[in-house]
């Protein structure tokens, strides 16, 4: 008897660790993308889950401003039939439990009939961004420098020492 509570605890405990896993992974990739192209990240989301760019803004700023659990939300929030608002107050008062825990109480539990739906489309994104960031690291390399919108000026990017200023320390 003890075997077999032993070997339904791994099987669950196993199915939550790879559950857990695709939901991380799906993360990682949604902020890999969110790196190189954030304006067309943005504009996917608006246009997939049907929201404004202000509330997207909003939502980042609830869900720790972080684009992978933005994207999650809004994907938990469409299959779950909930608002985001909902998803996200879920999100706050379960974050030290994982996603898994949230997803099992808005409904979307491994019994759950939408369960499938669910990671399928989580997969779906997951592919999307992981093969956008690979092109885009192929176009413009690995290690992509983040140009800035500004340049120093030569005149005032040195340090000007006065006339007794004594650089040793040999006193």
């Amino acid at each position: 008897m003890k075997k077999i509570g032993l070997l339904l605890f791994f099987a669950a405990f196993a199915c939550s660790l790879s559950a857990q896993n695709r939901l991380s992974v799906f993360i990682g990739n949604a902020n890999r993308y969110a790196s190189v192209d954030l304006s067309d990240f943005c504009r996917r989301l608006c246009v997939e889950y049907d929201i404004s760019e202000e509330s997207l803004n909003d939502y980042y700023r609830r869900c720790g401003r972080d684009w992978g659990h933005v994207g999650l939300a809004l994907e938990i929030a469409r299959t779950s039939g909930r608002n985001m608002r909902d998803v996200c107050d879920h999100n706050k008062r379960y974050k030290r439990e994982g996603w898994g825990r949230i997803l099992i109480e808005l409904g979307i539990g491994s019994e759950s009939s939408y369960r499938a739906l669910f990671y399928d489309r989580v997969h779906c994104h997951s592919d999307y961004w992981h093969e956008h960031y690979d092109s885009y690291c192929k176009r413009h390399g690995k290690y992509h420098p983040h140009r800035h919108g500004y340049k120093k000026h030569p005149k005032y990017g040195k340090r000007k020492y006065g006339k007794y200023h004594d650089d040793d320390d040999d006193d």
